[in-house]
């Protein structure tokens, strides 16, 4: 396998969790990556050691050494886009990425913001949260969904949308899968490598119900409620369905980085 680089911009507020989901979806001897956080976001806070000793401020001046890059998602669905306290940084970076031409992955507000601001896309949010795991239909091929069966399953956790007819309407963008309850899946320009995911493959098992109990504990969301189709009728335990799924999307992925990096080459 070939060696590749990528970068991850790490915008969950579980930062060494999601590192490590990532870690473990991108696991390879020939992957290396670099994490990084919102340098706007917290330069006047003071972040955890274990986030300073394994993340680094975004810098816009070393992402020409990345073969590849990621946007994870973010919990500001609710905020319009200005309104994100580090809006223009996302902005200035997703302009280095389009410039580079690089392959680019959107998770969730990753890709909302992506879809927001390469191809004015407007978000809408959702009349309640959709949370949970849902048969995901396959309506395009695509080279991410190689080997996954049509109504695959996958977890979806999220309070918006991105509007359907603006996509739609869009000729650079095609729809590639829809969930059951005909939320977007995957979404991928045509003309640029660029993919926008709006499930969160990369969860772990737990990663619904740790999820569940972060907005318990926070107590902002006092209504929170459990995930959908998540929990075993046997023992109440959360269910993996979406690990094949996870398996195959992630290696998808990494082979069209390195398909892209061979071109370039």
């Amino acid at each position: 396998m070939e060696h590749i680089r990528i970068g991850i911009l790490n915008l969950m507020k579980n930062k060494l969790e999601t590192n490590q989901n990532f870690e473990r979806v991108l696991n390879s001897d020939e992957v290396e990556l670099t994490f990084y956080y919102s340098a706007t976001r917290y330069v006047d806070r003071e972040l955890d050691p274990q986030i300073t000793s394994t993340m680094k401020p975004l810098d816009l001046n070393e992402i020409n050494q990345f073969d590849g890059f990621i946007i994870t998602g973010s919990p500001v669905e609710k905020l319009d886009f200005e309104e994100v306290t580090y809006n223009q940084e996302i902005n200035d970076l997703l302009d280095k990425l389009d410039g580079l031409n690089i392959t680019q992955l959107y998770v969730c507000w990753g890709a909302m913001a992506a879809l927001n601001h390469f191809y004015q896309i407007k978000k809408n949010i959702l009349p309640h949260k959709t949370f949970g795991v849902y048969q995901n239909n396959i309506v395009d091929n695509s080279c991410l969904l190689k080997n996954i069966d049509n109504e695959f399953p996958a977890p979806h956790a999220r309070y918006a949308e991105m509007n359907h007819r603006d996509i739609n309407q869009n000729e650079n963008l095609d729809t590639k899968a829809i969930s059951e309850n005909g939320l977007l899946t995957l979404v991928e320009s045509n003309i640029k490598p660029q993919s926008f995911v709006f499930s969160h493959l990369e969860y772990p098992q737990s990663g619904l119900d740790d999820e569940l109990k972060r907005e318990l504990s926070s107590g902002k969301v006092p209504d929170a409620k459990r995930a959908v189709n998540y929990y075993s009728p046997i023992d109440d335990h959360p269910m993996f369905t979406w690990k094949e799924t996870q398996r195959a999307f992630f290696q998808n992925w990494l082979n069209c980085v390195i398909e892209k990096k061979l071109i370039k080459i």
